[in-house]
């Protein structure tokens, strides 16, 4: 289905992937359901996912080599309401062709929602929601595909200060933005490396120039930013203006479109996190990536991990032969490894990535230029 075929239908609950007439006889539709916000100030990321589920669901269909099922989606507005996402759950556990789940886009109605999703038998794949919180309520049928943030803050540590003699390392954070785990895990991994590393909490309604004094008169060597774009980056150019001339990290919160433009030329050469890998240096992905392109137009984060989480879920239905979502479930709980668009998975028990990964880009006023994997895993070449 294309964007503007989706875009038509955006408050419809069902969309069939299309088959082949000689097909249709012997055909059983196997249906993924995605619960997403699709209105809204979140609507536009939640047709992403949406985009890349039906993406990753037609590639399926086109070059299955089976002919006794085909794969279809069934997509929900979640409206961002954890009462919503859960009504939402509870009709798509009265449809027996849905064999696993793929949402949400925020942890607040992920958490509200994930009783429901247990209750109900589904496999959640979860392509968004960082948050540490998610896999630590005790569910075991939530998979969830990007680092946590505690994680992406230690891998970034290790990466970007290996090497680096000790020297005085910062982690900056808003208080209460986005950031806090990231943040502190960093902190942590630095001062585990032996670096004199500490965490500075600035005030919300501070100034750019009372939080470019305050972080200047603890004189660091290497300064992480983790948080909004629009609170931290200003802080950031400020300092470069100042004569700051150490070096600078952002979380992948900075890994966005509109951030170079707005940044790049004053903070060129800064290190961005990213929780997508460079497509186009993943052999694996080679035969379908273009497909891919062609189904989603430009690339998003949540496209493409739309497009893996759908994966997941396919791949899993076909190694067991599973005929409904208890059956798949019970293939995810047993391990084993998958190989998606975004990396090559297997699950703690928790729901977490055994052994996760992010992205180091470098920052220019052009874009990003991919710098390195936080660790060398043979993904990415």
């Amino acid at each position: 289905m294309d964007r503007a075929t989706f875009l038509g239908g955006l408050l419809a609950t069902t969309t069939i992937t299309p088959v082949t007439p000689l097909q249709q006889p012997i055909l059983q539709q196997v249906t993924l359901g995605v619960n997403v916000p699709l209105s809204g100030p979140y609507g536009n990321y939640g047709r992403d996912v949406v985009n890349g589920v039906t993406a990753a669901i037609n590639e399926t269909n086109k070059y299955n080599a089976s002919l006794t099922k085909a794969y279809g989606i069934r997509y929900f507005d979640d409206q961002n309401s954890g009462a919503i996402a859960t009504s939402n759950v509870l009709v798509a556990a009265a449809d027996p062709t849905v064999i696993g789940m793929i949402g949400n886009l925020t942890l607040d109605v992920t958490m509200t929602a994930l009783s429901q999703y247990a209750n109900s038998g589904f496999a959640l794949v979860v392509p968004c929601v960082t948050a540490d919180k998610l896999t630590q309520q005790g569910y075991h049928n939530v998979y969830r595909l990007p680092a946590s943030d505690s994680t992406e803050g230690r891998l970034f540590a290790s990466a970007v200060l290996r090497g680096r003699s000790t020297s005085n390392v910062l982690g900056v954070i808003v208080d209460g933005d986005y950031g806090l785990e990231v943040a502190r895990a960093f902190v942590a991994q630095a001062k585990a490396n032996k670096h004199n590393a500490e965490l500075l909490t600035l005030e919300p309604n501070a100034d750019v120039a009372d939080s470019t004094a305050i972080i200047g008169r603890h004189a660091p060597a290497y300064i992480f930013f983790a948080g909004r774009p629009d609170k931290l980056g200003p802080i950031a150019v400020a300092l470069r203006a100042a004569g700051y001339t150490g070096d600078l990290g952002f979380a992948d919160s900075f890994y966005s479109e509109d951030v170079p433009k707005t940044f790049g030329k004053a903070l060129n050469g800064a290190i961005v996190a990213s929780a997508l890998p460079p497509l186009d240096k993943v052999p694996s992905i080679v035969t379908y990536l273009p497909d891919f392109r062609g189904a989603v137009g430009a690339v998003t984060a949540f496209s493409a991990y739309g497009y893996a989480a759908a994966q997941l879920i396919i791949l899993a239905q076909q190694r067991a032969n599973a005929a409904n979502r208890f059956q798949v479930l019970e293939q995810l709980q047993q391990g084993g490894t998958y190989s998606v668009m975004v990396g090559n998975y297997s699950f703690n028990y928790a729901g977490d990535a055994t052994f996760p990964n992010v992205y180091l880009f470098t920052l220019t006023a052009d874009g990003f230029t991919f710098y390195k994997p936080a660790f060398s895993d043979g993904f990415v070449v």
